[in-house]
């Protein structure tokens, strides 16, 4: 098996070339992901209405994301494109972030995903009970806590190699990762399958409950069906992409590089495929607030307020979006979907 220093992270043995490529792709990450992780955050901190639970945790993975992009990219690419290196003590800091950022973030993924799923397909009162306020403190801060234990170990066995294998005439060199560590690497393997398995159970069960709706109004022929407000199976129906494109783009990003973290415990692994999928995974610390927010209506109102100047007029006191359906016995559970409905739309 391969020894702790093994497994790369992304720029092992990386010629001059290749380094600069690499540098370049984490400037451009590390801004637009900082900037629309902030502008999430921005709106979410500035407009009552988006104080919901919901949001909360979409808040949770764009701190967390800010880890990644904001911090640990721009010293990467600096790294990168110069060789230059960082202190011991200041390399090592670096790296947990690095870690703590990850795995918080895909821990948020599973709490929006349980969060809709619970909304979605339970009752109003079950998901109000559920998501109160102390409630939901104590999942985000549950989430920091299980990464933080889960960092712990390699923090207490950190290790800085005195040597770092540099080449004067081609330029290439190799440093050192979390991800070096095998108990870093095997424990965020770990984060993704699992986070990957509730997410998708989570968001199947909503699809599989949006078919059935649809099915359903299109079998009842009753006039109050006709005569709703709004395009019950229409609407339906866009809530079940959306659902497909969240897990498709998780299930992309995420399983890659899970693969090769299993695949390089086990043998080498060549340094373009482990750069390749690192690169592909980085992607979702970016796209994170654009997934969550791009279909709330709610969002998309608020961003024109701040682009128009009028944000403090539209702050408004803000609860959880669940309303009251008269004809809740013809579509069960149709608070909670009509909820979720009005987020994404």
């Amino acid at each position: 098996m391969p020894n702790d220093t093994d497994m790369p992270l992304s720029m092992c043995a990386l010629g001059r070339g290749s380094r600069i490529s690499l540098a370049t792709f984490y400037s451009f990450m590390c801004v637009l992901g900082t900037v629309l992780n902030l502008l999430v955050i921005y709106l979410v901190v500035t407009f009552k209405k988006l104080r919901t639970a919901s949001n909360a945790f979409i808040v949770n993975g764009c701190v967390a994301d800010l880890l990644v992009c904001a911090f640990w990219m721009p010293h990467e690419a600096v790294a990168t494109s110069t060789g230059t290196f960082l202190v011991v003590g200041y390399q090592a800091f670096k790296e947990a972030l690095l870690f703590l950022g990850i795995t918080v973030s895909l821990l948020s993924h599973s709490l929006i995903a349980v969060n809709r799923y619970v909304l979605i397909t339970k009752t109003p009162a079950v998901y109000q009970s559920l998501y109160q306020k102390r409630n939901t403190e104590w999942m985000i801060a549950g989430s920091w806590l299980v990464s933080l234990g889960s960092l712990f170990p390699w923090l207490t066995s950190f290790r800085y190699p005195p040597e770092r294998c540099r080449d004067a005439e081609d330029g290439s060199f190799t440093t050192v990762s979390v991800l070096s560590s095998r108990f870093a690497a095997c424990t965020l393997a770990f984060t993704i399958i699992g986070q990957t398995v509730v997410v998708m159970y989570c968001y199947f069960k909503i699809f599989r409950r949006v078919q059935i709706s649809v099915k359903r109004v299109s079998i009842l022929n009753f006039q109050i069906v006709n005569n709703l407000p709004y395009s019950f199976p229409r609407k339906d129906k866009r809530l079940g992409f959306y659902v497909l494109a969240v897990c498709l783009i998780f299930f992309l990003t995420t399983e890659p590089i899970f693969w090769v973290l299993i695949a390089g415990l086990f043998i080498p692994v060549s340094v373009a495929l482990w750069t390749s999928t690192w690169i592909v995974f980085c992607t979702i610390f970016v796209s994170n607030p654009f997934l969550y927010t791009w279909k709330n209506e709610e969002f998309r109102k608020s961003f024109r307020s701040v682009m128009r100047g009028d944000f403090l007029r539209g702050s408004t006191v803000g609860v959880e979006p669940i309303t009251i359906n008269t004809i809740s016995h013809i579509f069960p559970r149709q608070n909670s979907r009509r909820a979720f409905l009005g987020e994404m739309n």
